[in-house]
């Protein structure tokens, strides 16, 4: 019987080089859905504690499996941010990633679906994942970061900027009509049709031009970064 995956779901966090609109097909044609989350330390040793213990776990596993020879580790799903000067500013980043065949559900503040969003880095995020252990020859024994599920907490959205900055004024004329219901917003969808792969290198963040719209993110507080290193070579001694 396949051993059921550990879910979890993050407390709020900064969202870092987001892909969940649509996948990333950079590096691949499938593509991935994926995003960095940054935590405040406090707030992700329990989840970096739950990980360690399945990455041993896994670890013990294959060295059963390999009949007590070492085998190779492969690298932590989680680090430490570090400032301009590389020194740890108290937070921590997870990162998350899945196949473009399995798109994360994602939800408002509310709980209510979004059927259509464009998520930037920025925005303020919950995440529900699962922990997915994993071994390879060449990438050794570890665990990755499933994302299951978003619920956008502050939303930045990527767009094209307000009218007024191109010199456009409100004038008499054709108003659009917003949907203010998710029931309308369902009959308004358009029928999804999905098209043939197309390989796309998207342009990095720092590389778009446009301003995105902020709604008001905030930046997790500082911690202490005293115990951090302490969980995180955990990993390398396991």
């Amino acid at each position: 019987m396949a051993q059921q995956p550990i879910t979890f779901t993050t407390p709020q966090g900064i969202a870092q080089y987001p892909w969940l609109s649509k996948p990333d097909t950079k590096f691949s044609e499938e593509g991935d859905y994926k995003v960095n989350l940054i935590l405040p330390k406090a707030e992700a040793i329990p989840l970096l504690k739950q990980i360690n213990e399945v990455f041993a776990e896994n670890v013990d596993k294959e060295t059963k499996k390999a009949k007590g020879k070492d085998i190779k580790k492969a690298s932590p799903p989680y680090f430490e941010e570090l400032d301009d000067a590389g020194q740890p500013t108290g937070n921590v980043i997870l990162k998350f990633k899945s196949k473009a065949a399995y798109k994360p559900a994602i939800f408002d503040a509310k709980g209510i679906p979004m059927i259509d969003s464009n998520i930037w880095g920025g925005s303020e995020l919950k995440i529900n994942g699962s922990i997915a252990p994993y071994y390879t020859t060449l990438i050794g024994a570890g665990v990755a970061l499933r994302l299951r599920a978003v619920q956008v907490i502050q939303y930045v959205e990527g767009g094209s900027g307000s009218a007024d900055r191109f010199g456009f004024e409100a004038v008499a004329g054709y108003e659009h009509k917003v949907p203010e219901t998710f029931e309308e917003v369902v009959a308004e969808a358009p029928v999804e049709v999905t098209p043939a792969p197309v390989e796309v290198a998207p342009a990095p963040v720092e590389a778009v031009s446009e301003e995105p719209k902020v709604r008001a993110p905030s930046k997790p507080d500082v911690q202490p970064a005293d115990d951090l290193s302490d969980i995180i070579n955990q990993w390398a001694t396991k």
